[in-house]
């Protein structure tokens, strides 16, 4: 191979030949060294000039990204408007419709969280699964029902979004789409058994996206546990607790309702312009059997004063409701709800036979400033006035007294027209105007309205319902049962 093939190494002696330095141990380390630092020097100035790009694109790529979250977001949904194709709403007019009322509020969602400014609680959705719901909206007026829209006008006020599923299908439906915004689930107690016992609606290990057992709230009327899970998960109108603790459902959630908002659109009448006029509290005719519960057998209706006695009932098919009203009574016939206010607000007093138990119309009347007749229908013989041992057609309002309440025995018809006419000789208004004299001139309004039962307290107790750790609750439970080997277990 020739000479030039190979590197050349010097000549001459190793100890005293110039082309050997640098490369004998002993001078290398000079000549390396000198190397080095001018390498380093380059390379320093390099990564110097790089690590100023890289801090400068990373500036620049920062600002472009908060720019367009805050700009391109709302421009986006602006130029390509694809909100009316995924929730259009048909009839934008209407406030009736359940599946107009969830684009609405499908729209309002989604068009905050894309611009990020969602004002408080827009982003906590509450499922409505029960048709008290979709009902009320539509207008119908049973106890259930305004319980139902008094709720939601708390939640709507309160920021939160309100989607209406009003059956365990689209509920199963509803919830898959948006788990993790849902805090709970309100439906009927028959439908929470129903969920939990379905694989399709319920969260299971085969079923990640179902509704957690936890979310599923009861929404109960009366007394007693309405939910797989017990009486912490079952919401009730009246705070049982406090009104009839020595029954079932004293552990049910208080959650409660206001007739505020309705009641303070209607003008309330002074009692001076007011006709001598009672109203019975009845809108159907079998609540004057004996056997359903009539509080007044045998009492005459007929006024042993001036007075007229009115009633607007409606006559159903029944064969078993007696033929006619008692005599002294007018019925008006079947009353839709402004023309029952109507009436209701220029009685003098309202005036119960028993049921319907738990009825909101006393509230009303309280707050139109007309005193009810509750009647007690059970009590101790040997402790008579213990009105914890009372049972009353409303028995939230057994605790309260004239002039607003007036609690009377059943079947004494002595004691039901003596109360009548204490209630029509000393308004709510008289003594309402009383008690401003008394506190130094300070208006008190003619209106009563229960405290529990105005807008601010039910506010309170749904954002505090809405809000709780139900999770860690439920937590606790699943390990009760896992201890004692009873009651049904679920997914959290």
């Amino acid at each position: 191979m020739p000479n030039n093939d190979y590197e050349r190494l010097p000549t001459g002696s190793k100890d005293d030949a110039d082309e050997w330095e640098g490369i004998v141990p002993g001078n290398r380390r000079s000549i390396s060294y000198e190397g080095f630092r001018t390498w380093f020097r380059q390379s320093s100035t390099i990564l110097l000039v790089a690590a100023a790009f890289a801090l400068l694109a990373s500036i620049i790529f920062t600002v472009d990204l908060v720019y367009a979250r805050s700009h391109d977001s709302g421009r986006i949904l602006t130029s390509y408007n694809f909100l009316p194709y995924l929730w259009p709403v048909g009839l934008p007019n209407r406030t009736d419709n359940w599946e107009n009322e969830n684009s609405k509020s499908m729209h309002a969602l989604l068009s905050c969280m894309a611009s990020q400014n969602c004002e408080q609680n827009r982003t906590s959705i509450v499922l409505l699964s029960t048709s008290r719901f979709s009902n009320g909206i539509a207008g119908d007026t049973s106890g259930e029902n305004i319980w139902a829209m008094s709720v939601l006008t708390a939640l709507r006020e309160m920021g939160y979004t309100a989607i209406f599923a009003p059956d365990n299908y689209e509920l199963a439906r509803t919830y898959r789409q948006y788990p993790d915004l849902v805090k709970i689930v309100i439906l009927e107690g028959f439908r929470s058994k129903e969920c939990f016992n379905n694989g399709r609606c319920i969260k299971t290990t085969s079923h990640p996206l179902g509704v957690p057992a936890w979310k599923l709230l009861s929404f109960h009327f009366w007394r007693g546990a309405e939910s797989p899970l017990g009486s912490n998960w079952t919401l009730s109108p009246e705070d049982y607790a406090r009104i009839v603790p020595d029954h079932n459902g004293v552990e049910n959630v208080y959650l409660g309702y206001s007739i505020e908002r309705t009641c303070k659109r209607i003008p309330i009448m002074p009692s001076s312009e007011r006709p001598q006029q009672a109203y019975i509290l009845a809108k159907d005719l079998k609540y004057f059997k004996s056997d359903r519960g009539f509080a007044w057998n045998n009492v005459s209706f007929v006024p042993p004063y001036p007075l007229s006695v009115m009633s607007g009932i409606r006559y159903n098919a029944d064969t078993t409701e007696p033929d006619t009203l008692p005599h002294g009574i007018t019925d008006l016939g079947p009353l839709n709800q402004t023309q029952f206010y109507t009436q209701l607000g220029k009685s003098r007093v309202l005036i119960g036979i028993g049921h319907p138990r738990l009825s909101p119309s006393p509230y009303d009347a309280l707050c139109m400033g007309v005193p009810f007749i509750n009647p007690i229908l059970g009590w101790d013989d040997n402790d008579p006035d213990n009105r914890f041992k009372w049972e009353s057609q409303h028995d939230a309002l057994k605790w309260e007294d004239p002039p607003y309440v007036y609690n009377v025995r059943k079947d004494d018809e002595k004691g039901l027209w003596a109360a009548i006419k204490e209630a029509l000789d000393h308004p709510i208004e008289r003594f309402r105007a009383f008690l401003s004299s008394l506190l130094e001139g300070l208006t008190v309004a003619s209106r009563y309205i229960l405290p529990s039962m105005t807008m601010d307290a039910l506010k309170h107790r749904v954002a505090e319902i809405v809000e709780r750790d139900w999770k860690g609750q439920a937590e606790e439970l699943l390990a009760e049962r896992k201890a004692s080997g009873k009651g049904q277990l679920f997914e959290l």
